[in-house]
Parts: structure tokens; C-alpha cells; sequence
């Protein structure tokens, strides 16, 4: 599994890249990326026949996902290919799930410029531009590349990344692409580990394609369980190798490992969701419903009051996150959920989906800074293709258009949303019901194959196989989750006219608060922090609070600011004790505590064991102020757990934030 600890924070390095007459080869492995003489036609022949993905890709039948993996991604040419195959033969209701594993990814440059010379790809080549990850380590979930196509980008070492998704014990690939560097010059790509990762993963009947014919690989291949067959090779090269995995897994010694770690985080109990139930209409709630809708779910949605009327309730939010210059559990969070939400929303946008101005704008926005904060970033994030860049003053000032005093972090992607109106379009789709206004909801289950949602007076709302809670700070409220430890945030907007030296602000500014450009002839100011506040009146000292704020952050804008009555809104957000969210399976207290009782006195005890969970009962709770950053890759997150699909994010991220997690830790202190 994956562990960066409190290491150095650093982006993934790059490729450098020579030319041979014509022909992109790598300085560091001395080895082309691709043949001199006809790449495309090496790719098409290698990969795509030798793996005959178009016949597997049309075999589809509705609803099947053909899952592809590749383990160097290099200049994505194999990638492009698979794009216009299924754009080929792809069934409209099957799926196809593209994994690429890579250590030195390309810049956006060199990925433009190595792939310019095959101009039947250049329309793809253009949509893989606008959607290619930040060279930010861990995985990059990149949905509908091209439509019913999902690609994740897995930017680690090869053995790293495999072996973390090796560690859930499932086999998901149907398909390798084994493209790395010529083994004799990069043998770590081939080693002996890395192919038994590959047979772990694979699917019954999963097949290999490569363009080596090395014996010694072929040999390791074998010893992994497969059958290998030699085909001709391209070009000048002789042979190279087809593969097939044995269709008996239970005949092969590669077995998962049963003694790697505890799985303290993998539910039990598992069953394939058919009639989803999510309680709760915030943003949590929509973005799992419109997630498990597209997979085919029927989902029925029950909100107490109205959509989006509780920590959902303010008109402006920012896509937010916080860099460091030391990798955390937080910090790496925040990263890896802001990159996959800016991704998330320009799509939208793109498509129409969500109104420009009115649902939001992605104009990017400026953390105001300091000398210290710049010191210590230095030359972290120094990258041409970095999501953020240290700005100093006066260019932050001419970015956002306002006068601004100090330094800042500028993230220009990044931008402000409309929470209603995020929660309106995600819940525009034919497999989602709603149901509002019905007040306080519980729980049961019924002969552990049922979930049937209740109102105060007993009367069943709703009854499916599968439920996810999704009521904020209120979810412990429920007694099967008593034990989460959750805080309620109270928060008060302040809204402010537009005009002045106010109406000229471009991007959000952030401090202690944040200050977004206008929306409708308004600014949505804020927000104060009450802990355990409850109380949603509006105060007027909160609203001091705000100006006050805002003013000794921008003095700039101070003469913006009018006596006139303020006006605005409270709600109340949801936090926890380390300031994760939590998604993921439901644990049954006391069975959990049973199970893995010897962590009390040994916190790295390998117990072989599953968490004791709640059949089909999910959890998505705690996402503080941060919903509209964190809630597209939580939603992400949950449904590949709920339909067992490979994760979008590395194990020691989903460990961090699954429910478990708090139990886990009163049992190793004692409690």
C-alpha cells in the first residue's frame, strides 16, 4: 500500500525526451517511445489487435464494463487509439475503464507534440489536452473522455501503484497493455512482482498484450499464470507476446497475500445495488444520487425539508483547497478532491449543463499569502502544467482586479458554484426520485435484504435493497452511527451589492474567508465559524464579522462597503475530529470492536479479517465547508465500493476517510 508519510511534498518528475530522426526516445531509458517507422501502425497491431479490443469492446453487453489496463502510459498514443475504437464499436449502455499507470508523465507540450504527426487522432488528442491530470502523485479520475469512457491516471511507480490495488483483493482488469521500456533497459517494469501484481488483478480469461518477446519475461508471464503464444512482431522485430490468464484462478499460486495488512476498511458484507435510498438532499446527497442514477441504479432521494437547504443553502462557494509542502492524509486529500472537481465542473459547463454566471464560474481564484507560506512551498509546485502558482502582489492585484496588499497562491482553474444550483442539475436525470418535505427520517432494515425509510409517524416513504445517509452533522443521530464524531459548523453569509471598486473583482479572493466575483448584481461574503452552533437566525454582529474581515483583508474594498442594512444567510456544516470527511461502508460497533479487539495491544496486528458491516447501509458525511471540492470524488469514491469497481483514489486515502477509521483509532488508544 501506498504511504507517503510526512515526506517532502513534490510533483511527479518528467520525462526528457530526444529526437532521433523524428522519433520521440527517452534520454533516461534510451529507448524510443514509439517505432521509427510507423507508430500508429505499431500501436494499432501491438495493443489493439493483438488484444482484439475492438471484438471485446463490441461483445459488451448492457451495463458491462471492459476494464484496460496499461503500465506506461508514455505518449498516450495506445490511449488515443482506445478512444477512437470505442467511439467505433462501444455498445451505448456498456462502459469501458481505461487504467494507465505512469511514473514520468508528459507535459501538456510534449504530449501535443508528440502526437501531432497522426492527424486522424487530433480530435481526441484535443479532448485528452483539456482533460490531462496535473502531474500530482496518485490517481487522476478523468469520467467520459469520450462518452461511456472513463480513464484513471495513475501517476506512481508501477510496483506501488499495482500493489495498492492489489491490496482490496479483487480482480478487475480484462485486458494489459505491458508498454513500458525495452526490459533489458528498464527491468523493473517486468520484474517478477510487478507480473504477479498483474495476474492478481486479472479477471478469468484476461489477456496480454506486449511488444517484447524477451524469454525471461516470457518465462516470468508464464510463472504468473498465463499461457503465453509468440505472434509476429512489427516491423523489424522478430516476435512478440500474446497472453492469456488461466480461466481456473484457484489453480495459480499467485494468490492474494493474506497476511499484508488488515482490512479493517472492506465492508463484510456486500450486495449489488439495484434501489438505492439516500437520505439527505445537500450536496452529499445529490452527487451520490446523479453517481449511482448514471450506473443504472434506481435511486430514490428523501430530503426532510427542501434540496439544498441546509449547508447547501448559500448562494456562492468556492472550489477551494490548501497546498503544503508536506505530504498529509489533509493535504493530500484536498489536492487530489480539488483536481478531480475543477475537472468534474468544467465539463459541465462545457456541456451547457450548468450555466456560466448564473450556477457558477470557473475564473479561478487567489489565496492570499505571505513570504513565510512562499518560503516554504519554494520550488514545490514549480511546474508548467501545476494546478497553482505563487503570485506576488501586484500580479495579484491585476489578476483579480482589485488592489491587493499582499501575496497570493493563485489557482486558475478554480472557481465559484452555486451549491443550488449544482444540486438542481445533478438531480435532473430518469433513474432518480425525489421526495421532499417528509421531515425527519429513520432507518430499518428488514431481514437484512431491505432498507425501508420511515417518517416521524412510522408511515414507509421508501423501500431498496441499499441506503446512504447523507444528513451532515445529524447522521450520528441515528444509533447505529452514534458513535461518529461529529461537530456542527455554524456559518453566516454576508451578501454585498455589487459596485464600486467591488464590481471589478474577477476571481475570488480568499483569506480567513472569501470574497467571490458578483453573481446576479450580488457577493456572497463570508463565512463566521460557530462550533456547535445550531442556530440558523440571522445575526447582525455576524455580519459585522464578515465586513470587518473582508476589509482588513482587501482595505482596498472598503469604501465598497455601505451602512446600509446587511443581508444573508446561516447555515450549519458539518466537521469532524480530523477535519476528513467520511464515506464508505457502515461498521457494526460492537461486532467491529470484537473483530479487532487485538489492536488494542498492537496497533500493526495483521488480523485476517473484513469490517463487520451494515448490509447495503453507506455513509457520506463530514465535509465541513469543502462540499463543492470534496463531493464529486466522495460520490466517485462510494459507488466504486458499492459496485466494486477499481478506486479513484490510493488506499491510504480511502482508509482516511472511511467510517472505520475512528473506531480503528478507540481501539488502539484503549477506549
Amino acid at each position: 500500500m501506498i504511504e507517503r508519510g510526512n515526506k517532502d511534498w513534490q510533483l511527479m518528475s518528467r520525462p526528457e525526451i530526444d529526437f532521433v530522426d523524428g522519433t520521440p526516445r527517452s534520454a533516461q531509458f534510451d529507448d524510443d517511445y514509439y517505432s521509427p517507422t510507423d507508430g500508429l501502425a505499431e500501436s494499432e497491431y501491438v495493443f489493439l489487435e493483438g488484444a482484439d479490443v475492438r471484438g471485446q469492446m463490441a461483445s459488451l453487453a448492457p451495463g458491462q464494463t471492459l476494464v484496460i489496463t496499461e503500465l506506461g502510459v508514455g505518449t498516450a498514443l495506445n490511449l488515443l487509439l482506445l478512444m477512437e475504437a470505442w467511439q467505433d464499436v462501444g455498445p451505448a449502455e456498456a462502459h469501458c475503464h481505461y487504467i494507465g499507470i505512469e511514473k514520468y508523465p508528459l507535459t501538456l507540450t510534449q504530449l501535443k507534440t508528440l502526437n501531432s504527426p497522426f492527424n486522424r487522432l487530433s480530435k481526441n488528442l484535443n479532448t485528452l489536452l483539456e482533460r490531462w491530470p496535473s502531474p500530482l502523485p496518485g490517481c487522476h479520475r478523468r469520467k467520459n473522455v469520450v462518452k461511456g469512457f472513463m480513464a484513471d491516471f495513475w501517476f506512481e511507480d508501477v510496483k506501488e501503484a499495482l500493489i495498492d490495488l492489489q491490496s482490496h483483493h479483487q480482480r478487475w482488469v480484462d485486458i494489459w497493455f505491458l508498454d513500458g521500456f525495452t526490459p533489458v533497459r528498464n527491468e523493473a517494469m517486468w520484474s517478477g512482482q510487478v507480473l504477479d501484481c498483474v495476474a492478481r488483478l486479472s479477471t478469468p480469461g484476461a489477456v496480454i498484450a506486449t511488444f517484447t518477446a524477451a524469454g525471461w519475461v516470457r518465462k516470468r508471464i508464464e510463472e504468473s499464470g498465463f499461457t503465453v503464444t509468440k505472434r509476429a512482431g512489427f516491423g523489424k522485430k522478430r516476435e512478440c507476446i500474446h497472453a492469456h490468464f488461466l480461466s481456473d484462478i484457484s489453480t495459480i499460486t499467485t494468490q492474494f497475500p493474506s497476511s499484508e495488512l488488515t482490512q479493517w476498511d472492506q465492508p463484510q458484507y456486500w450486495v449489488a445495488p439495484e434501489h438505492c435510498l439516500v437520505i439527505g438532499g445537500g450536496m452529499a446527497g445529490c452527487h451520490i444520487a446523479r453517481n449511482m442514477a448514471e450506473m443504472g441504479c434506481r435511486v430514490t432521494l428523501l430530503e426532510q425539508n427542501q434540496i439544498a437547504s441546509g449547508g447547501s443553502v448559500q448562494p456562492q462557494g468556492v472550489i477551494y483547497t490548501r497546498p503544503s509542502h508536506k505530504h498529509s492524509k489533509l493535504s493530500d486529500f484536498s489536492l487530489s478532491a480539488y483536481a478531480y472537481s475543477v475537472d468534474h465542473h468544467y465539463q459541465k459547463f462545457a456541456s451547457t449543463a450548468l450555466e456560466v454566471g448564473v450556477d457558477g464560474e470557473l475564473n479561478g481564484y487567489i489565496q492570499l499569502s505571505d513570504p513565510q507560506t512562499h518560503e516554504r512551498l519554494g520550488s514545490t509546485f514549480d511546474d508548467p502544467d501545476s494546478p497553482l502558482r505563487l503570485i506576488s502582489a501586484s500580479e495579484a492585484s491585476r489578476i483579480s482586479g482589485v488592489k491587493l496588499e499582499r501575496p497570493g497562491i493563485h489557482f486558475p482553474q478554480s472557481g465559484w458554484l452555486n451549491p443550488q444550483g449544482i444540486c438542481r442539475e445533478l438531480l435532473e436525470h430518469d433513474n432518480i426520485r425525489v421526495i421532499e418535505g417528509v421531515g425527519p427520517i429513520t432507518l430499518e432494515q428488514h431481514d437484512s435484504l431491505l432498507w425501508i425509510a420511515c417518517n416521524a409517524e412510522g408511515k414507509t416513504l421508501a423501500v431498496g435493497d441499499t441506503s446512504v445517509v447523507t444528513t451532515a452533522w445529524a447522521a450520528n443521530q441515528d444509533k447505529r452511527l452514534s458513535w461518529l464524531p461529529l461537530q456542527p459548523i455554524r456559518g453566516q453569509t454576508t451578501m454585498l451589492d455589487s459596485k464600486g471598486a467591488l464590481a471589478h473583482l474577477n476571481c475570488t479572493v480568499c483569506h480567513e474567508g472569501y470574497t467571490p466575483p458578483a453573481r446576479l448584481g450580488s457577493h456572497c461574503v463570508g463565512a463566521t465559524y460557530g462550533l456547535n452552533d445550531v442556530e440558523t437566525d440571522e445575526r447582525d454582529e455576524d455580519h459585522q464579522t464578515n465586513v470587518n474581515q473582508l476589509i482588513h483583508n482587501i482595505p482596498s474594498l472598503a469604501e465598497s462597503v455601505t451602512a446600509e442594512s446587511l443581508r444573508g444567510a446561516a447555515a450549519i456544516r458539518c466537521a469532524t475530529s480530523d477535519y476528513l470527511p467520511i464515506v464508505g461502508s457502515v461498521p457494526n460497533e460492537a461486532e467491529f470492536n470484537a473483530t479487532f479487539a487485538g489492536l488494542r495491544h498492537n496497533r500493526k496486528r495483521i488480523i485476517n479479517a473484513k469490517q463487520p458491516n451494515y448490509s447495503g447501509l453507506w455513509l457520506m458525511t463530514g465535509l465541513g465547508s469543502r462540499g463543492l471540492t470534496s463531493a464529486p470524488i466522495l460520490a466517485e469514491v462510494l459507488v466504486s465500493q458499492m459496485f466494486r469497481r477499481a478506486p479513484p483514489l490510493p488506499r491510504y486515502l480511502l482508509q482516511a476517510i472511511s467510517p472505520a477509521r475512528f473506531l480503528k483509532r478507540r481501539l488502539i488508544k484503549g477506549n
